[in-house]
């Protein structure tokens, strides 16, 4: 009965976190000490979806350096309000949060494609809204965690899927990857976990695949950021809840090993008693670690 209570628990706390989330800001977030453009477009005549929320600090040097952050909601939900990073804007970084299509509208490839073209959009605006290239970071949480670790480690691997235009490959240097409890190995978890079915026909994951991980284990490869690790990927945090009931720790804990076997720079947190998502993740002792990983990259 017990486990039952928490799992209970638990999904009413999500349930109401999600509510107070559209009830206060819906898609966006307010951060203390920043101007925010809503709604900028990264696709000329593209769908309402296909829009950007830009968090300028007051007080930043310009250029910035930039967060370019993608939500988490299983692929099929979420607000753009949803970010682990707010407390980045008092250091000087400015933050673009984006959002793209649902698995309900298009399946996978189309995330990808989308928080790509976002990326492209900033990467050639960066002028116009005083931001740093040569200090463009990636981060997310949940679903957006596992596309923020896809761009990461796709980016130097010539994946033609994941780019409207071919083009824009390797144009864009991404300096370092944020990645907040996102599934890195879409073949690896199967059946039934704690709070969810990854196999069913309504998952998560099958909407995004838009079919079964079990019939079809190579396109959960492609999505899948494992599928890409090289020695030249960017350095990446990794962060995830010790007790994870969604996206349990041991995939961030098999992919941090992977990445450390392939000879890429990876630090891998882990938060006691921490499930997905929540204050946890902002605390001042998580806050300090992010902190300093991102200082560390860009001293060098």
């Amino acid at each position: 009965m017990k486990s039952v209570s928490v799992k209970i628990g638990l999904f009413i706390t999500l349930c109401v976190f999600a509510a107070n989330c559209e009830a206060q800001y819906k898609d966006t977030l307010d951060i203390a000490g920043t101007h925010v453009y809503r709604n900028i477009p990264y696709i000329k005549n593209g769908l309402p979806e296909q829009n950007f929320d830009l968090y300028i600090p007051d007080s930043a040097k310009k250029p910035m350096p930039l967060i370019i952050w993608i939500h988490g909601g299983g692929w099929d939900g979420g607000f753009k309000g949803w970010i682990e990073i707010p407390y980045l804007a008092k250091l000087g970084y400015a933050i673009a949060s984006i959002e793209y299509r649902f698995s309900r509208v298009a399946p996978f490839p189309a995330q990808i494609l989308d928080c790509n073209e976002a990326v492209w959009f900033l990467w050639k605006n960066a002028k116009k809204y005083g931001l740093d290239t040569s200090r463009f970071v990636i981060g997310g949480g949940s679903a957006g965690g596992h596309l923020s670790a896809l761009i990461g480690m796709s980016a130097n691997n010539h994946v033609p899927e994941f780019y409207n235009d071919i083009n824009k490959e390797n144009k864009v240097r991404i300096r370092a990857v944020l990645d907040y409890y996102g599934p890195s190995d879409l073949n690896v978890v199967h059946g039934r976990a704690a709070y969810l079915d990854y196999d069913g026909p309504n998952s998560a994951l099958t909407k995004l695949l838009g079919a079964n991980a079990l019939d079809r284990p190579d396109l959960a490869a492609i999505a899948s950021p494992v599928t890409y690790i090289d020695k030249n990927d960017p350095p990446i945090l990794i962060i995830h809840g010790e007790v994870d009931g969604f996206v349990p720790f041991w995939e961030s804990q098999l992919f941090y090993s992977r990445l450390k076997l392939a000879g890429v720079k990876a630090q891998l947190i882990k938060i006691p008693g921490a499930n997905h998502a929540g204050p946890m993740f902002q605390a001042p002792d998580i806050q300090k670690q992010v902190i300093d990983f991102l200082n560390a990259v860009f001293l060098k």
